[in-house]
């Protein structure tokens, strides 16, 4: 930490927030250079899992595991923009889910609540797993 400032015998390091003396009353804005970022939220993690969700699907063909790529492709694309389009969100999930609805169900799960996407996907395969004991299959 090298020292940029040094005032009355305080020392501050770069992006450092020194204050002096009562703040009562004061408002506080941190940021860079005193400017709130607004950074989108990195959801391309987000989508690797769902997609290798859908790759392990084995009850989905190719070609429509295509499709179905294709539909979450154009959803992550529309949330990485600043104001997303809700309307042609609502149709691509609405195809999504005619296509592939426990994909479509993860991908909800996953994007409202990305530890929640894994337990609802942790949940289903637990289940089909009890349901293949159940019936015999190995």
């Amino acid at each position: 930490m090298t020292a940029k400032n040094d005032k009355n015998g305080l020392r501050a390091g770069n992006n450092s927030i020194v204050i002096g003396g009562s703040v009562q009353g004061s408002n506080i804005v941190v940021g860079n250079n005193n400017k709130v970022s607004n950074q989108s939220i990195n959801i391309a993690p987000l989508f690797d899992e769902i997609y290798k969700k859908l790759d392990a699907k084995q009850d989905i063909k190719s070609e429509d595991k295509n499709d179905v790529r294709a539909e979450l492709q154009e959803i992550q694309t529309a949330l990485e923009e600043p104001t997303p389009d809700e309307t042609f969100l609502a149709r691509r999930f609405r195809n999504l889910k005619r296509m592939a609805p426990e994909i479509a169900e993860i991908a909800f799960e996953t994007l409202k609540n990305p530890v929640g996407g894994v337990t609802e996907a942790v949940k289903r395969i637990l289940k089909k797993a009890a349901e293949e004991t159940a019936a015999g299959v190995k």
